[in-house]
């Protein structure tokens, strides 16, 4: 088995709005915004009747991530 390189959702939300080139003050409160976005995304995988993606506890890696978001 392969060891692969994962990036963790809380970093890949940073780098994005790091990206984004929100400005210092806005960065905490977009931050929450994609979490929010995230999770809101992870429990209407979840409810779905044929969810997308099987459920789990946090996305495993930064690509699960951009799925949600």
């Amino acid at each position: 088995m392969g060891t692969g390189i994962g990036i963790s959702p809380s970093v890949m939300i940073n780098r994005m709005v790091h990206e984004k080139a929100v400005p210092q003050s806005g960065h905490l409160l977009e931050v929450a915004r994609l979490r929010a976005q995230m999770m809101q995304a992870q429990a209407d995988n979840a409810a779905s009747p044929i969810p997308t993606t099987r459920p789990a506890e946090a996305p495993v890696n930064g690509a699960e991530v951009d799925l949600l978001i």
